[in-house]
Parts: C-alpha cells; sequence; structure tokens
C-alpha cells in the first residue's frame, strides 16, 4: 500500500546548451545534437513503424515505453503517425515514469525542439498534475492517446490492461537504472506481448538481452546510432495466449476482453445523464457512431439535471484501490472540462473547501496534511476557513449544459422520448455478434436496420433492474432534494439580523455536511438531502427547511437566517451501490459464473485463466451516487476502450472494483463459510 501519491520530482541539472541532466542516474535525457534522429533511429526505424503503420489493418496501434522522460519518444511517434497512417487509425502511446517532470520543466527541455513545438506545447498544455497512478491524456481530437503511469515501471506494467504491438526500451543506461530492470518486469513485457510484437532498444546490456531472452523474445544487435557501436532488437515470434487469459493474473471472473473483438458498427447508450453522456462522447471521439435514446424528454432529465453540481471527491486518508479510482477520475474530469469550457460557460474552477463536521475530522484533516498523501495541488490547507482543506482544482458546473456539451459531437445522434422495451441478442456461430433493440415509444418510428447495434451500454441508473437484461444489480435510490434561494433575498434577511451580506458572497465551493457553490444566474444552489428509502418526487418544505440550515452552518450565520418559504428546488434520486463504488463493465451471465467458478465457494484464493463466458458486447455504467460529475468521464473512456479493444485507462485492480460480476463473485467466496 502507497503511503503518499506524491512523487519525487527529477533533480536537474542544465547544461550549457540547455540540455536537462539526471541527478538521480548521473545521465543525460537526451543528446542535443542529435536527439530527434536517434529517437528515430533506435525506436520508429528498428520497429519498423513506418511500413507497419502504412499497412495497418486494425483501428489502432499501441506502444509501450520504459521511461516518459521528456516525452521525446512520444512527440517522434506522434508527428510520424500523423504522416505515415491512415487519417482514421489511433495512436495509443503508453509510458511510465518513477520521476515524472513538473510542466515548467517539461516546457524547459523541450525548447530545445522547435521543429515539434507545435506537438510540445499541446502536450505540456494537456500534462496531468504529477500525481502517482494512471492518467489518461487525449491528442489531435482523440485520435493521440497518452497513457502515463506516473510510479515504479513494474508497478505500472504489471496493472496494465492492454495488448501492446511495439516497445520502446528506454530510459538511463542499464547499468545505472538496474532496479528497473528485473524478471518481474519482463514476465509482464511478455503478458502484454502478443505474436509479432517487437522491442527496439538503445542499450546491448546483457541484463536486457538475457531478460528478454528469458521471457521469449529473439533478441538480436544491430548497428547502433551515431558513434554508438551496438543497440538491441527483436520480436516474440512463438504464439501467445488468447488476450483474455494474458490480462486474467489468475482472475478471469473479472475478463474484459473479447478473444476476437468485434467490429464495432454503431453503439447504443441507453440514458442521456451523466454516465451516458460521457460514455457517447468517449466512443465518438474515438470515430464511433453512436445512438443515445433517453426516454425522457430532455438530455439530463434525472439525477444528472440538477442546476449546480460540483466536484467533491471525497478523498481518503490512505490507498485503496477505490481511492485511486477516484483521485484519477477526479484528475481527468477537470482536464476534460477545461478543455470542453474555456470560457467557463458552465465549468468554472473555482476550488472547494472542505470544513470538518467535528473534532474528530478536523484531526484526520490535519493528519492528512502532515502526512502529505496528496500533492499539495490537489489538496491542502485552507486559508479561508481554520481546521479545512482546500481542493484547488475543484469547482462547480451546470450539469445540463456538460451534458448537451458532450452529446453534440457530429458521431452522436440523440433520441428523445425513446425508451428501450426489449433488447435480444443476435447470435452466429454460438456467439453474440450483435443486439436487437426495441424502443416502446419514440419520436419517429425505427426500422429492423436502425435498430441493429453491434454493442450495447446501459447507463439507466435506478431503471436498470426494469429493463430485465442484467443479473439482479444491488443498486439502489437514494432521494436527494436540492435547494435554492435568489441572492438578493439572501441578502436581505441577513441585513434584518445584522450580518454582513459578504457572508453571501464567496468565490469558491463550500462543502460540510452539504454544500452550497458560488451564486450563478442570482441564485444560490444548496442541499442536499439523503432520504434513503423515501420515493416522494414532490419537493417539500420540510427539505427546504433542512437545506437551508446546512447552509446557515456553511456561512457561519444564526439558526433560522433565512425563510423556507423563499426557497425553490428539484428532486431527484441518487443511483447508489452497497460498497460506494460505480458498476462498470461487461455484462455477464451469473449462472453461468456460479457453475464456472464454483471453486470458489471451497477456495477463495482458488486462480484460474481460463475464462467461462465470452464478452457479449453488452457493457453497464451505472451507480455512481452524488459523485457522477467525478466518476462518469473516466468511466466513460474506460467502456470505450473495452469495446474497442484499446489500453484500459484504469488499473486492472481499479478495473476489479468496478466490475459488474464482483458481486457474483463475493457471494461465491461468502459461500464458503456458510
Amino acid at each position: 500500500m502507497l503511503t503518499s501519491y506524491q512523487l519525487e520530482s527529477p533533480a536537474l541539472t542544465w547544461g550549457e546548451d540547455g540540455a536537462p541532466h539526471s541527478n538521480q542516474f548521473d545521465d543525460v535525457y537526451f543528446d542535443k545534437e542529435s536527439g530527434l534522429e536517434e529517437t528515430r533511429h533506435v525506436f520508429l526505424k528498428n520497429n519498423q513503424l513506418s511500413e507497419r503503420w502504412a499497412s495497418l489493418q486494425k483501428n489502432a496501434f499501441v506502444i509501450a515505453e520504459t521511461g516518459f522522460g521528456t516525452g521525446l519518444n512520444f512527440l517522434c511517434a506522434w508527428q510520424a503517425f500523423l504522416t505515415e497512417a491512415a487519417s482514421d487509425k489511433q495512436l495509443h502511446f503508453i509510458s511510465v515514469e518513477k520521476y515524472p517532470m513538473t510542466k515548467s520543466m517539461l516546457t524547459d527541455a523541450l525548447k530545445m525542439w522547435p521543429s515539434i513545438s507545435h506537438l510540445s506545447q499541446q502536450l505540456i498544455d494537456a500534462y496531468p498534475e504529477v500525481c502517482h497512478g494512471l492518467h489518461r491524456v487525449e491528442l489531435e481530437q482523440g485520435r493521440i492517446q497518452l497513457t502515463l503511469w506516473f510510479g515504479e515501471a513494474e508497478d505500472g506494467f504489471a496493472g496494465l490492461d492492454a495488448d501492446v504491438d511495439a516497445w520502446f526500451l528506454d530510459g538511463f543506461a542499464p547499468s545505472k537504472n538496474p532496479e528497473m530492470w528485473s524478471d518481474n518486469l519482463f514476465k509482464h513485457i511478455r503478458r502484454l506481448s502478443h505474436q509479432g510484437t517487437t522491442f527496439s532498444t538503445f542499450t546491448a546490456a546483457g541484463i536486457v538481452r538475457r531478460g528478454l531472452k528469458n521471457v521469449g523474445f529473439d533478441v538480436r544487435k544491430v548497428k547502433g546510432f551515431g558513434q554508438k557501436r551496438e543497440m538491441t532488437v527483436g520480436e516474440l515470434n512463438s504464439p501467445t495466449a488468447s488476450l483474455p487469459e494474458r490480462m486474467s493474473q489468475g482472475q478471469s471472473w473479472f475478463n474484459l476482453r473479447q478473444d476476437n473483438l468485434q467490429e464495432v458498427t454503431k453503439v447504443l447508450v441507453v440514458g442521456a445523464g451523466l454516465a451516458g453522456a460521457n460514455t457517447a462522447y468517449a466512443l465518438a471521439k474515438q470515430g464511433i457512431k453512436v445512438e443515445v435514446w433517453e426516454q425522457g424528454n430532455c438530455i439530463a432529465g434525472g439525477a444528472s439535471g440538477n442546476p449546480q453540481g460540483m466536484l467533491y471527491p471525497k478523498l481518503a486518508s490512505q490507498d485503496t484501490p477505490v481511492n485511486r479510482f477516484y483521485l484519477s477520475a477526479y484528475l481527468h474530469a477537470t482536464r476534460l472540462y477545461s478543455s470542453l469550457d474555456k470560457n467557463k460557460q458552465f465549468w468554472d474552477a473555482c476550488g472547494l473547501i472542505q470544513i470538518p463536521k467535528h473534532d474528530k475530522e478536523a484531526g484526520r484533516f490535519q493528519k492528512l496534511l502532515d502526512e502529505k498523501l496528496y500533492p499539495e495541488a490537489i489538496l491542502q490547507a485552507s486559508k479561508d476557513r481554520e481546521d479545512s482543506l482546500l481542493l484547488p482544482l475543484s469547482g462547480w458546473v451546470v450539469l445540463t449544459k456538460l451534458c448537451e456539451t458532450l452529446l453534440s459531437h457530429e458521431n452522436i445522434q440523440v433520441c428523445l422520448n425513446t425508451k428501450l422495451e426489449n433488447l435480444s441478442a443476435v447470435e452466429a456461430g454460438g456467439q453474440t455478434v450483435g443486439w436487437q433493440a426495441r424502443p416502446k415509444y419514440q419520436e419517429a418510428p425505427f426500422n429492423d436496420q436502425q435498430t441493429r447495434f453491434s454493442h450495447v451500454v446501459l447507463c439507466t441508473a435506478n431503471d436498470t433492474k426494469a429493463l430485465g437484461v442484467t443479473s439482479n444489480t444491488p443498486d439502489y435510490p437514494i432521494r436527494g432534494q436540492v435547494s435554492f434561494i435568489d441572492i438578493e433575498k439572501a441578502k436581505v434577511a441577513c441585513q434584518a439580523i445584522g450580518e454582513s451580506t459578504d457572508k453571501i458572497d464567496f468565490d469558491k465551493v463550500l462543502c460540510e455536511f452539504g454544500y452550497v457553490s458560488p451564486s450563478i444566474n442570482n441564485l444560490l444552489h444548496f442541499g442536499s438531502t439523503y432520504d434513503l428509502k423515501d420515493l416522494d418526487d414532490q419537493v417539500r418544505e420540510e427539505g427546504h427547511k433542512r437545506n437551508l440550515a446546512i447552509l446557515e452552518s456553511l456561512l457561519l450565520l444564526p439558526k433560522e437566517t433565512f425563510n423556507s418559504k423563499d426557497c425553490g428546488g428539484r428532486v431527484s434520486f441518487r443511483c447508489a451501490v452497497p460498497d460506494y463504488t460505480p458498476i462498470v463493465g461487461p455484462v455477464q451471465s451469473e449462472d453461468v459464473y456460479q457453475q464456472a467458478y464454483s471453486t470458489l465457494t471451497k477456495n477463495a484464493k482458488w486462480q484460474s485463466n481460463e475464462v467461462a463466458e465470452p464478452i457479449k458486447q453488452l457493457y453497464i455504467n451505472i451507480g455512481h451516487g452524488s459523485r457522477g460529475l467525478i466518476s462518469t468521464p473516466l468511466s466513460g473512456s474506460y467502456i470505450a476502450s473495452l469495446i474497442t479493444g484499446t489500453p484500459s485507462p484504469l488499473e486492472q485492480q481499479v478495473s476489479h472494483k468496478l466490475h459488474p460480476s464482483r458481486f457474483i463473485i463475493r457471494d461465491l467466496k461468502r459461500s464458503q463459510n456458510l
């Protein structure tokens, strides 16, 4: 378990020529005179990338790299891919870095290469916060996908779910960084490779050549670049296990991958809330035609339709896979919203102050700060409220405008007033090859061809059980009433009791027992109630009173400062899950799982790489509760990666926690004690 998500920055010395030198490894990042040419020779030419890209048949090509450094190898691959691959193809580039550069370091290092400045500036603009974990960066409108692991190389590749076509084995000289080249690293290089995967590396060191040979690669030395005598190249020519088996790592019940990838023709996304909009958008950015069916008469009509939402990740005080998911999702969401709305039409990264509810929580906050679990750019002490935390990347969102923006992509067609009535699998050769969907009612009639889809994603929140097409998911609704009050009426109420109206003029989201956001359109939005086993969809005055008590506490005002008669509001129902984690991934058959993995009832530690049931091109994305603004963008990107067969943006430990079959497996393991 990690003790901190903070990472040590590289200790750099800058040469007179401006080139960075690593003090940790006493080595240079690149040769100023020939850095670009060396990258192109060692990694592009010796992996035959020009020829392979020119004849590329599949939709995406995957490169994995050891040692991101300044990103120079990535930039060269990106530049070459744009000119040498067909315009409908996609490049996925995966890299790991133990000592990631800060954005300012990266800026200084890449100044040396003006010929690629148009690409390096895009990388710098999109570069993630330096924080331990997996980060997905999208460039060129989604055509170039960069996945960065900040942390130990072995850990990054151990958790990776990808099928790599070419390896760039880079990094500092093995003699100066021998710890990276472990036996486990080579085992994961083999696990992530298929027959025909190639590699190249600048070094001819024995530790690298032996490691690759021992896991099955054919290895040979060739002429090095420039004055360097030798370098190493090779290929995996022996047959490999199927992709689902290679990715299982003993837990095949969490399979995500298709052995034979089904062609993606048209995807049906059911639901036009946050989960549906983000899923559709992630698919559309990869060139996929998406149809969104929404049973209501508007986009984001359910819980995703609250007038103002806030990014509140509820970061934990220790490292767990679920916390890593929310941390990664939080950073991903802030990058996405900033890229979508540069003019602050619906997203304002104003920051969020988390106020302790009691002394015990204040102590936990202080411990969190003292132990420095998170980088200061993500979490720090608030200067505005005593004993409180500041999340500077957070802010507020107008949810309906966000969903409308996501669904305005040219590859997305939204069908309102269209309820899914029936979903049936299209079989061929004993496998599911598509789905036939039937709407109950719609604005215009559909024919059979229009309702045939290669893949279906259910983003149906609390309506999922009623569809009858999935196992009995354990999600449940929680009623939430949000309230709003006119800013002028709020100021008058403050003046009436001798309180300053300055308390109404705050510039950050405030959270304690509930939340309040800075005003928009002269309204303060606040709440929310949390009502279990309550299905009343009407706004209630007692709900306003509870929300006003929350507001008064947040603003340090006396009780009953405001009048509930001055409030308006809205009721919706969160879709919650008992383990507080979304349900995201492929839908599998409960009966098949119970039979195939019954050994777990006798031995909870039993392992198997044998996949019991192929993926059926049916996926689910629900259960985001009150953190949908945080979790749905990354969840949508994750679903898109599963459908397209491209690298996952989630660590495997994390994806296991989201997997829809986790409840079946949990029950099997628990039954051994009965």
